[in-house]
């Protein structure tokens, strides 16, 4: 089969014909394809994997049509924001993965007799949770680094972009990836929380708040090792020196890209108060132009829809002032909102995930207060700084408690950075996908320290204890504590010297 012929992803069963998965089944595939697959070096398993780069970029347009045809984003965007970052994610993958898994070798200055190597362990069958707003790139993040590293994954995409994932086990096939070694199975939440009483041993979810605490718990009964990305309230901070022209079209571009269904979208704008009417009125213009039919997203669905009309309902509620948007049109789209007013920082607009065309904008007069009410959210995923200043505004990106911070550009571009780790604090969750960070978190670290030469003697500090044995520890620390390699190295053999007689000790205890 051929790079460039056609995908032929399998349409999935409807809501009536799906059954819950047999865990036992999928999981007892999952793990003999683990078996024979973590026996392959990395090198062996980079190698399989690095053909679906160019799988990825020749069927280009197949890929976003069928992701603007599931999420309704545009199609520009299923390019950009997906095929685009998925390219760059398994070549980047493929690529550092020999380097950043393979052993490393650790020195022992207390035990310089001894070696010591750090080997890097497949966790074994991996549960990846994915969400519908990235139905392609992230669950890609997900499956991706955990085969490279020697695991199996059972992936449940969400139910609502369900074709996404089988769209990524075909393309893997491809590359020649073993039968049973990525899993697809298709269902809602209650398939997921089966999936999880099946006992994987990592769970990686990208979701909600609400149901990542769900998923936690249950993890939690066993226990499974978890990492979650999570939601978020994301703000971008701009400062009195910041080109108002360029910040204000990245401000519009950042709250509605995707219908504003991003944990990455700018929901909350802290701008200087010298700047800030100027920065509302460009803003508020440049919204009521972004074209509803090509550049609009419309919800994912009813439910979401909901959350977008109680938000605006209690802006209302609590006074304050729709500067432009608000109107629901078409077929399940909002037109961009921009919402101002005293008392903004307790609605539930600034303090609870809209995930909508929805931005708040509040004034601040110090870069104190704007790292203040930054930090005050529970949430800590991405961050914008706009400013002039690179000096001042790397001290004011530097104090935010986010994962991403991005300086005169919006942080969700850099989730198209396969080389950047990215996951939050806070509620935004923790561990992290991409980067070195996303391969490491693929695995667990294993120690195997052994002799340098045989040396099959008593150690001086097991047993009988005694006042020879306090002081030449008390020699050690001291030892260790010295400043220079020089002193440190005489303090350290003088120690040794002190702990040689101990060696002739009764070899009986």
């Amino acid at each position: 089969m051929t790079d460039t012929e056609s995908l032929t992803v399998m349409p999935t069963p409807s809501d009536a014909q799906q059954a819950k998965p047999a865990s036992a089944q999928i999981f007892a595939i999952a793990r003999q394809a683990q078996c024979d697959w973590a026996t392959l070096s990395i090198e062996d398993r980079s190698a399989s994997l690095a053909p679906l780069a160019k799988l990825i970029a020749a069927h280009v347009d197949e890929i976003a049509d069928l992701i603007a045809a599931e999420n309704g984003k545009p199609r520009v965007e299923a390019i950009a924001h997906e095929v685009v970052a998925a390219v760059a994610l398994a070549r980047h993958h493929c690529r550092v993965a020999p380097k950043v898994l393979r052993p490393t070798k650790v020195a022992l200055p207390i035990q310089p007799h001894r070696s010591a190597r750090i080997e890097r362990r497949p966790h074994g069958v991996v549960l990846a949770i994915a969400p519908w707003n990235l139905p392609f790139i992230i669950p890609l993040s997900q499956v991706l680094p955990s085969l490279l590293a020697g695991n199996a994954v059972i992936l449940k995409p969400s139910e609502l972009t369900p074709q996404a994932g089988e769209l990524i086990a075909e393309l893997t096939t491809r590359c020649g990836l073993p039968a049973g070694l990525l899993q697809v199975v298709q269902g809602d939440g209650e398939v997921a929380a089966a999936l999880i009483q099946g006992r994987p041993d990592k769970v990686l979810f990208t979701g909600s708040v609400a149901t990542g605490r769900k998923v936690m718990a249950a993890c939690a009964e066993f226990p499974i090792p978890v990492s979650l990305e999570l939601g978020g309230v994301d703000a971008m901070i701009v400062r009195s020196d910041a080109d108002l022209e360029f910040a204000t079209s990245a401000a519009v571009w950042g709250a509605t890209f995707n219908g504003g269904q991003a944990c990455c979208s700018i929901e909350r704008l802290i701008v200087h108060r010298s700047l800030h009417d100027r920065f509302v009125a460009r803003v508020a213009d440049k919204m009521a132009r972004v074209d509803r039919s090509r550049e609009l997203c419309p919800a994912i669905d009813e439910r979401q829809l909901e959350v977008w009309r109680r938000h605006l309902q209690k802006a209302t509620d609590d006074d304050l002032t729709v500067v432009t948007g608000g109107e629901f049109v078409g077929d399940r789209k909002l037109t961009p909102t921009l919402i101002t007013g005293d008392g903004a920082q307790s609605s539930a607009v600034w303090c609870e995930e809209t995930f909508g065309p929805v931005v708040v904008a509040v004034p601040f007069d110090t870069d104190a207060e704007a790292v203040r009410l930054h930090n005050q959210t529970r949430y800590g995923l991405t961050a914008s700084v706009f400013s002039g200043d690179p000096v001042a505004a790397q001290q004011l990106a530097s104090q935010l408690r986010t994962g991403v911070v991005s300086i005169n550009d919006i942080a969700a571009t850099c989730y198209s950075s396969p080389e950047l780790p990215w996951g939050g604090v806070g509620e935004s969750g923790f561990g992290r996908t991409h980067g070195t960070d996303g391969l490491l978190d693929a695995t667990w670290a294993q120690v195997i320290e052994s002799p340098r030469v045989p040396l099959n003697r008593k150690r001086p500090w097991w047993y009988p204890y005694g006042p020879d044995l306090e002081k030449a520890m008390s020699a050690l620390a001291v030892a260790l504590a010295s400043d220079g390699a020089t002193s440190r190295a005489s303090r350290l053999a003088k120690a040794g010297a002190g702990v040689l007689p101990l060696l002739s000790r009764n070899p009986r205890r």
